[in-house]
């Protein structure tokens, strides 16, 4: 039998929701058929015991009325060689014991035995480990004495366990024959319902409204996948126009936001977003005790070249030179155009002011790289004004205010060059040999 389909998890519940009823049924039946297994063992076993008692009376009959004891012993030992009766107890017309043969094949002495009662009809009692059977003894219709005999009941324990467990072996094997073909043909009636069930939980998980129900041609229930599969055409529908005007609504927003917070022509960061970022750099440098650098780049005589050259051209030595600053920064620092020829550029996680004047020489050079403007060979140059958070501001205005008077300085020092804010004066700093290579 392959059980695969109880792999599915309403196939499992069915599945032993009917073992758990038919198992309860079968064991139920068993335990009837051993109990009546039982009572019918001890009614044979009753039968049994009062034809043997019956059959020894009429050995000891003669011998009980002549008073032959050694008769008695000599016929209770053949009775016994033929019997499987544990002990007997051979009683007179006064009701004293006249033999006692006991569970160890043995003879008691009879003043060991108590006295008894004489009786007209066999009687037998079940105990727990053995059958006793009283029987009259009759001589020529008078009663001469009475045996008691007791038997053992182990083999009605016996047969009563085996009953017990073939009982529970075959309410097993019924139990998973039945609850397997009684599951597999619900569950083939309840297919279309599988299905629905498989396809709404995927759909819930995965938002996925495309996914539909395959028909069950004839079936009762194919319906409701007819019903379904209309209803997930509507949500698909609804959801593809809404996904399309949010993809709409999150490019307008996009293009919103380019707009305003980035520089059209060279696509940077303007003034307004600068201020953002900035905030933001300070803020986090004062918290983790960092060091960060702003930078002011200044073009020069840039106005003359747009007068020289127009202002397309202008345009594009902007855009010539936002590309050389952005390629020369590494990709954690931001470079921002705050003005129409100045550019900001903001540092974090710098090691030292060092590492920021060798940055702003190598920026220096890639501004002063030649550039070929309508035929002719051009160099623009540059200034840089640095100051470094927390070092020398650690609010945004001081920072600002510092970082413009190094520019300030840069350009008053004979331009083309950087500058690093002193509180004390804002000097020329240039690098050593060292200092470049590091």
């Amino acid at each position: 039998m392959q059980f695969a389909f109880l792999k599915l998890p309403m196939a499992s519940k069915i599945w032993r929701e009917n073992l758990s009823s038919i198992a309860f049924a079968s064991l139920s039946m068993a335990l009837l058929f051993t109990l009546l297994s039982i009572y019918l063992g001890q009614k044979n076993l009753r039968l049994s015991a009062h034809y043997q008692a019956e059959v020894l009376a009429g050995k000891l009959a003669y011998k009980l009325k002549m008073n032959d004891v050694k008769g008695l012993e000599t016929s209770i030992l053949k009775a016994s060689e033929h019997s499987d009766f544990l002990s007997v107890l051979v009683y007179d017309k006064n009701a004293q014991a006249l033999v006692a043969w006991n569970d160890l094949k043995q003879f008691e002495k009879n003043s060991s035995v108590p006295a008894s009662e004489l009786i007209d009809q066999a009687q037998s009692k079940l105990q727990i480990a053995m059958l006793t059977t009283d029987i009259p003894v009759f001589y020529e219709d008078e009663i001469i004495g009475k045996i008691q005999m007791s038997s053992s009941i182990r083999w009605l324990y016996l047969q009563a366990l085996l009953s017990l467990l073939c009982a529970l072996f075959t309410a097993c094997v019924i139990s998973l024959i039945s609850a397997f073909y009684l599951s597999k043909r619900q569950l083939r009636r309840l297919a279309p319902l599988s299905d629905l069930d498989t396809v709404s939980h995927q759909v819930a998980t995965l938002n996925d409204y495309s996914l539909r129900v395959r028909l069950h041609e004839g079936h009762e229930l194919n319906h409701l996948h007819q019903q379904f599969n209309q209803i997930m055409d509507g949500i698909e529908s609804w959801e593809t126009d809404r996904q399309s005007e949010m993809r709409e609504r999150q490019e307008a927003e996009r293009r919103l936001d380019i707009l305003s917070n980035h520089d059209s022509l060279t696509k940077l960061p303007n003034r307004k977003y600068f201020q953002q970022l900035l905030g933001s750099c300070i803020k986090e440098a004062c918290e983790l005790q960092q060091l960060a650098a702003l930078m002011f780049i200044d073009l020069d005589n840039f106005k003359a070249l747009n007068e020289q050259f127009g202002y397309e051209a202008g345009d594009l030595i902007l855009a010539t030179i936002a590309n050389r600053l952005s390629a020369t920064l590494r990709n954690t620092d931001s470079l921002c155009r705050v003005d129409g020829d100045e550019f900001a550029a903001i540092l974090p996680q710098i090691e030292s002011p060092e590492m920021a004047l060798a940055l702003a020489e190598r920026l220096i050079h890639a501004i002063n790289r030649p550039m070929s403007l309508r035929g002719k060979k051009i160099v623009v140059n540059g200034n840089i004004g640095i100051a470094c958070c927390p070092l020398h501001a650690k609010e945004a205005r001081l920072l600002l205010n510092n970082t413009d008077l190094a520019l300030k300085n840069a350009k008053a020092s004979g331009k083309n060059t950087y500058l690093l804010f002193s509180h004390a004066n804002v000097v020329p700093v240039r690098l050593t040999q060292q200092q470049r290579q590091v």
